[in-house]
């Protein structure tokens, strides 16, 4: 039953592919913003895209505490700086105790969801705004949506998109663009299937 889900999950994402390839790198990113967020998550890896866009948030925002997900096995792949990144946002400005680590207890993108609603329910937070790459902006912002609805907890998200090498437009035309837009559709498919996670 699941292989013939993850068959048929597949086949619709080819179709879909076939029919926006010209957008299928601008369709993966979603900016939706919130005003006056409780918090400003941002996610774990791509460090050199995510970490400048929270920064520039927590100036904009300078009530809302700032969490970092922390991977409970870290590795250059889900989480490339993880030592530094407290420190380098201290060095940009960001106070102390407004930094907030929050370790998973599951991987990947639901598992950062699923531990923010944690976090921000234990203190009784309303409101997220997710800092991610761009192309991952669509995923993430379903993901927490998902995970945060039975909290009632409001949740936007915003692309790194000035510190990050991507181009959707021109998607096709990079090895970078076309192994993050193709990774993200499959991973998109593959959240639908395994989490419930719709497409926005």
């Amino acid at each position: 039953m699941l292989v013939r889900g993850a068959l048929a999950a597949a086949a619709g994402l080819v179709v879909v592919l076939a029919a926006l390839t010209p957008y299928a790198g601008a369709a993966l990113v979603v900016d939706a913003p919130i005003s006056s967020p409780d918090v400003i998550v941002s996610l774990a890896s791509h460090e050199w895209e995510r970490l400048p866009a929270a920064v520039a948030l927590a100036r904009r925002y300078p009530r809302a505490l700032v969490v970092l997900t922390l991977p409970s096995s870290v590795t250059q792949f889900n989480c490339n700086d993880c030592a530094h990144r407290a420190e380098r946002l201290m060095r940009a400005g960001v106070e102390a105790d407004r930094i907030q680590i929050v370790p998973l207890t599951l991987g990947g993108t639901y598992g950062e969801a699923v531990a923010t609603r944690g976090f921000v329910s234990e203190r009784r937070l309303r409101s997220v705004l997710v800092v991610t790459s761009p192309y991952h902006t669509r995923r993430a912002l379903a993901t927490f949506r998902r995970a945060l609805a039975s909290a009632g907890v409001q949740v936007g998200v915003a692309p790194a998109s000035s510190t990050s090498p991507a181009r959707p437009p021109r998607w096709w035309a990079s090895g970078y663009d076309r192994a993050y837009v193709c990774y993200e559709w499959a991973a998109v498919a593959y959240y639908r299937l395994r989490y419930g996670v719709p497409l926005l």
